[in-house]
């Protein structure tokens, strides 16, 4: 067992990269517990920032608007001069510019089509807002005005006032397996597979180039051994290198969760590291066939494992990332990886199709490694 003993007295030299990664994933993690503690109880309407300019000042049907507008708009009165409301816009003093034209009440009512003229921050979400409530008073006045052809003013706005008060009371049971405890796991894990593919590249191409080590290698070379005793040696320090990494992982993972129940869901994320580890030890291994220098090795294993990480989801959620790029990271073990955890974190009742999409991509893990 020279050549075991060998492995893990060369892993002493590295310890120092591992313990740097973990300090990474603790940092990680504390932030990501963080995050998680913070639960949302409820909803509050922000108001927009809105420059105003009304040419109907008299009416009290544009005023009724505008009072109701008020709920979501905080109004910005700049008089009338054109550049200083496209100033506000242009240095953020507000977001959103709403233009009452001239007989807008008497053509609306009249039963012309008629608009308002608005404006906002170019690509925000802002308009929306603002969009939906005036679309919403007049579309509830247009309707009582064909319905009820001579209606008063003063009974149009009661009778839209009425209608766009009425709000509906949302109940929203909580289930029984809060699944705020499997994003955490979701999150770590996914985050964990950045700190495998760091971790692992590093460590393992920097023990597997000293095996290459002039000294080391004619050491290895007179040893009464055979050449595939000492391979599968090498093989077996791997595995219990990439399997104790494992067990830290879990077990971190473990310790930080201030839920320690442990399930079928639970289960699953411990066995997609694992798998995923398999494939985290044949990149590794091709890296060190291909890299002969510690130096580039090093490099590699920074470059690889973040551009695999930031395709693959790790970092940004998958869903959110746009189609070439998941067609891409597809073919990446890490992208099955981070698709098993987030079907677990998201499935709170197993059966046969569920498992089979987490299985799926277990399996292609092994594909993966395989190769």
């Amino acid at each position: 067992m020279q050549i075991f003993k060998l492995y893990f007295k060369l892993l002493k030299s590295v310890a120092p990269v591992l313990m740097l990664y973990g300090i990474v994933l603790v940092v990680l993690t504390l932030i990501n517990s963080s995050v998680q503690e913070q639960k949302t109880i409820g909803y509050q309407q922000e108001k927009i920032e809105t420059a105003i300019v009304n040419y109907n000042e008299d009416n009290i049907f544009v005023q009724d608007m505008l009072d109701y507008l008020s709920e979501f708009c905080d109004f910005q009165y700049y008089g009338y001069s054109e550049n200083d409301i496209s100033d506000a816009l242009f240095f953020r003093e507000v977001k959103y510019i709403l233009t009452i034209p001239h007989d807008f009440e008497e053509n609306f009512l009249s039963g012309k089509e008629v608009t308002v003229r608005k404006r906002s921050v170019a690509d925000g979400i802002y308009a929306t807002t603002v969009d939906n409530a005036i679309n919403k008073y007049l579309n509830t006045a247009r309707i009582y005005k064909n319905m009820i052809p001579n209606i008063t003013e003063e009974e149009l706005i009661s009778y839209i006032r009425k209608d766009i008060s009425m709000e509906a009371n949302v109940a929203i049971e909580q289930m029984e397996v809060d699944s705020s405890d499997y994003n955490f796991y979701r999150n770590y894990f996914n985050i964990s597979a950045y700190i495998m593919l760091a971790g692992c590249i590093m460590c393992i191409g920097m023990i597997m180039l000293s095996f290459q080590n002039v000294h080391i290698h004619r050491r290895n070379i007179v040893a009464p051994i055979s050449t595939s005793n000492m391979d599968l040696q090498l093989i077996g320090a791997n595995l219990i290198f990439v399997l104790s990494f494992d067990f830290l992982l879990i077990l971190l993972g473990l310790l930080t969760n201030k839920e320690k129940r442990i399930d079928g869901n639970v289960l699953l994320f411990w066995i997609n590291i694992i798998i995923f580890s398999f494939s985290v030890l044949a990149i590794s291994y091709l890296v060190f066939l291909l890299v002969k220098n510690k130096r580039i090795n090093n490099v590699i294993s920074i470059v690889l494992s973040l551009g695999l990480s930031f395709i693959s989801g790790v970092f940004v959620p998958q869903y959110l990332l746009g189609d070439a790029v998941l067609r891409l990271a597809s073919f990446t073990p890490v992208y099955w990886f981070v698709r098993g955890n987030n079907i677990i974190s998201a499935v709170m009742e197993w059966n046969a199709r569920n498992l089979r999409m987490v299985f799926d991509g277990m399996a292609i893990q092994i594909g993966f490694a395989a190769a």
